[in-house]
């Protein structure tokens, strides 16, 4: 095969890649290779590969197959990604940060929970008030998730730093 050849191949594979592991919805084969550009077998082929390497999952809808990206493998991806780009008191930092930040709601909003303050904006306030209420409801819950995450990249960091070490000194 020619260089032009493999590298029009690499392409694809990495433009069905992209667009299966950006999907918000499950989608078959056919809806991933029109985005991506190439023919629906060629898609097909690639994402059951995704799959295997657990990096996808699927959910049948009838006789249809649809794909959408592993939340398990995404989660420890984002783990990862965490341990990767920042110290551990970079870590404890942004934690507390956003714990900061929550309390200040909770104390502004007089509630206990971002659903608890969803139920505030349907009380009688001015509209822009509504707006920022349902903005700092979505801004909580995104902050949550974020220090789910946080917590568990600080649990993890020695031992994924200690993991790395040791198989970087295994292979000199």
């Amino acid at each position: 095969m020619s260089d032009s050849g493999t590298t029009d191949h690499t392409a694809k594979v990495d433009r069905i890649r992209e667009v299966a592991m950006t999907v918000r919805e499950p989608r078959n084969a056919g809806e991933i290779a029109d985005t991506a550009g190439v023919a629906r077998n060629t898609a097909a082929k690639y994402l059951e590969r995704l799959v295997e390497a657990d990096k996808l999952t699927t959910v049948q809808r009838g006789r249809e197959t649809r794909y959408y990206p592993d939340p398990v493998t995404q989660y420890f991806d984002q783990i990862r990604d965490l341990v990767d780009e920042h110290e551990k008191d970079e870590l404890t930092a942004e934690l507390g940060a956003i714990r900061d930040d929550i309390d200040e709601w909770k104390e502004e909003y007089e509630v206990e929970s971002a659903d608890e303050l969803r139920t505030t904006v349907g009380d009688d306030v001015p509209t822009s008030e509504r707006r920022q209420r349902r903005h700092d409801a979505e801004d909580w819950e995104y902050y949550e998730h974020q220090a789910t995450l946080i917590k568990q990249a600080i649990r993890l960091y020695d031992t994924i730093e200690t993991t790395r070490e040791s198989r970087l000194a295994s292979v000199n």
